[in-house]
């Protein structure tokens, strides 16, 4: 006789689509984030525009604030 295997599955449903939500947002928000701080940076004339993106998306938070921090001193608004 077979034994049917007990409480055998694949995770759905809930489970699943909590878990794509955060790793979407995981990626989503750091990426929104760093083209924010990109942009600023440009707009400011920073010449390290890229790399404070680049910091951004991979530091996170640490580099968020301290950009906010430091953005004045990043380069003058050229209006």
């Amino acid at each position: 006789m077979l034994r049917p295997l007990l409480q055998f599955g694949v995770p759905g449903g809930i489970e699943l689509l909590i878990v794509l939500l955060i790793t979407v947002l995981s990626l989503v928000v750091p990426l929104v984030v760093s083209v924010l701080i990109y942009r600023d940076a440009k707009g400011r004339g920073s010449r390290h525009a890229l790399a404070w993106a680049v910091g951004a998306f991979l530091g996170s938070l640490v580099v968020w604030v301290l950009y906010y921090v430091v953005r004045d001193e990043v380069g003058s608004r050229s209006v």
